[in-house]
């Protein structure tokens, strides 16, 4: 199995602006900086609600801290203020902004996990991401039994017991990221369609429709894997980082 892509640097701009075939890749930390009661006030009643049913300390701060930034990056995005995005919710939950009562051609998806969280943008397409936090005392194999494919089973059966644990939550992030691109919950059983483990570079995936989807993993941290799905191909990618309030906004990082 290949390593997935290196978070690679690249400036950040003093204006955001997504062109055709662009997806934009945001990390951030959410446990770092300042407390995030700011971030809270952002939020929507339903979001606010939300994240007071979180029974972890460290999960309710990445929803808030997560969601917040959301707002301030689609913003920035549309040219507006964060209090004024309206975010809408698909069948299964996916979500979708609303500018000047009409939904935007931006289209954007965000996941956390463990302090960590990834955001993703484009234009006109469907997109979904995903992060995880690699853990070795996880019981991949007896879940990739019951969840993965049986070409991606035999595959990380392969592989020596030091790479497996990458190489599950490799491979979970993209499957979920390509899920949650489509928005189709859990009406998308994930052994139904498989990914590469072998290759780092873009993956193809044709659903029933005849739609395709690119799938790039790729790797924003030391212990965290994460994916990016997005309808079509020939995405270019851009990586850059959020920072919380205080320590020193946005900029490009290796």
């Amino acid at each position: 199995m290949a390593s997935p892509a290196a978070w690679s640097p690249s400036p950040a701009p003093q204006r955001l602006m997504l062109a055709p075939a662009e997806l934009h890749l945001w990390r951030a930390r959410c446990d770092e900086g300042t407390e995030p009661l700011r971030y809270l006030e952002l939020l929507s009643p339903d979001e606010k609600e939300r994240a007071g049913r979180f029974a972890i300390d460290g999960a309710r701060r990445d929803f808030v801290v997560s969601r917040g930034m959301l707002r301030e990056l689609l913003a920035a995005y549309l040219n507006t203020r964060p209090r004024n995005i309206v975010l809408g919710y698909g069948v299964h939950g996916k979500p979708s902004v609303s500018q000047n009562g009409a939904e935007s051609t931006v289209r954007f998806n965000v996941s956390h996990s463990r302090g960590f969280a990834v955001f993703a943008f484009g234009l006109g397409a469907e997109i979904g991401v995903d992060v995880e936090r690699i853990r070795t005392e996880f019981p991949g194999r007896e879940i990739a039994e019951r969840f993965f494919s049986e070409q991606e089973v035999a595959a990380l059966g392969e592989l020596p017991p030091e790479r497996s644990s990458e190489a599950f939550f490799t491979c979970w992030t993209c499957k979920e990221a390509y899920v949650k691109a489509r928005g189709g919950g859990l009406q998308i059983p994930l052994r139904s369609f498989s990914v590469s483990l072998e290759e780092n570079e873009e993956q193809q995936l044709v659903d029933e429709r005849g739609k395709e989807w690119s799938i790039y993993p790729f790797e924003p941290g030391a212990g965290f894997a994460a994916a990016v799905a997005a309808e079509g191909r020939g995405w270019r990618l851009k990586y850059w980082e959020r920072r919380l309030e205080g320590s020193g906004g946005a900029e490009g990082i290796g």
